[in-house]
């Protein structure tokens, strides 16, 4: 089963392949997720997809740490997902916002990681977050490319 969406202008589109609909979003509480109004889920054992339509309107953003990058559109200001790499791989939970989900979420859960170590951090986004995440850039005119698979073998 796998779950669809996008930003609003569809230029970030993401498939989730995941057997539980029923997880429940956590809203982070930094001023940047709060500003974005970004809630994300994730499941251990599940993984997504990111398709990235046109390269130049991808934004990677990063705060702190710089341990986790958010991918947000420069066209419509939505943050898609969050990703980590861990140890060569990458991790990663997606903004609720912006999945179509047919059973619809439970209401937000405010979640608060600000006292935490980077490593407290990994470890947990290790243990909860989706694994592997493969992000695909189009190629020029109209053809596709996939130039960066993350966090699944080669």
């Amino acid at each position: 089963m796998s779950m669809h969406g996008s930003c609003r202008c569809k230029n970030i589109a993401v498939e989730w392949q995941t057997v539980d609909y029923s997880v429940v979003p956590r809203q982070c509480q930094c001023e940047y997720c709060k500003a974005k109004s970004a809630a994300y889920v994730s499941k251990s054992g599940s993984s997504f997809r990111i398709r990235i339509h046109r390269e130049s309107l991808h934004l990677v953003v990063t705060h702190g740490s710089e341990s986790a990058k958010f991918h947000e559109c420069r066209n419509c200001g939505d943050v898609v997902c969050v990703t980590a790499d861990i140890d060569g791989e990458t991790y990663g939970a997606l903004n609720s916002r912006c999945l179509k989900n047919k059973l619809g979420f439970s209401p937000a859960i405010e979640s608060d990681v600000g006292s935490q170590t980077v490593s407290q951090k990994m470890e947990g986004w290790r243990q909860n977050w989706c694994h592997p995440v493969h992000i695909t850039r189009q190629g020029g005119k109209g053809s596709s490319a996939e130039d960066a698979v993350t966090g699944a073998p080669a």
